[in-house]
């Protein structure tokens, strides 16, 4: 064979192999393309409920604060963001919500919609009404087995009652929550909706001595 045929043999066969280099490549593009940005907008999400729970606790920090400088908890954000000596909040408390982007779209969460028990533990059904038989409640489980069981608490024992907080209260509170419902994508305190997070004054106290018990013990 001529050295020119050979020549031209083997520029045939770089050229098909740069073909199929290049088709490889665009099926790898379009993989890519339909798989990374889900991957990615689940990181982001995640990443986003994360601030979120971030902030709730900041905000739990800020209200025992105010409480232990002026003997009383806050009744709305704007006591946190003036009460400036000292400040209690940092950053000023203008916080955009990360799941809604919106600055102080937070529910106050009053002392009352808050429920503290075992946590993992189921909290026990609402009394019966005064002067019914217990039996015939429709709303104990116990004795109606079409009746649901109240969910297990959180790790922290605590529960929030979404409809003991509306999104308009205005008065003392020891949480904030999201104004945001829904699945979330990471667990907060085993608890997966977004209406159902809380993080209150009492659990950031209860922390505290759980940190200061585990280094006691050490």
């Amino acid at each position: 064979m001529s050295p020119t045929k050979i020549s031209d043999a083997r520029r045939a066969q770089e050229g098909f192999t740069l073909a199929a280099l290049i088709v490889i490549l665009t099926i790898i593009s379009i993989i890519i393309a339909f798989t990374v940005p889900e991957q990615w907008s689940i990181v982001l999400k995640r990443e986003r409920d994360r601030q979120t729970i971030f902030l709730m606790k900041q905000f739990a920090r800020s209200i025992m604060t105010f409480e232990v400088r002026h003997s009383a908890s806050p009744t709305s954000l704007q006591q946190l963001q003036d009460a400036r000596q000292p400040r209690v909040i940092r950053g000023g408390g203008k916080w955009p919500c990360p799941l809604t982007g919106k600055v102080d779209d937070w529910i106050l969460v009053p002392p009352t919609a808050v429920q503290q028990g075992q946590p993992g533990q189921p909290l026990p059904p609402p009394p019966p009404t005064t002067g019914s038989n217990p039996a015939s409640n429709p709303s104990n489980p116990a004795t109606n087995p079409q009746a649901t069981a109240p969910p297990a608490l959180g790790s922290t024992g605590t529960r929030l009652i979404p409809e003991a907080s509306p999104k308009d209260y205005t008065g003392p509170f020891v949480a904030v929550r999201p104004n945001a419902s829904g699945k979330s994508y990471v667990s907060f305190n085993g608890i997966e909706d977004y209406d159902q997070w809380v993080y209150t004054v009492q659990d950031l106290r209860t922390e505290i001595q759980q940190r200061q018990q585990a280094l006691s013990q050490k």
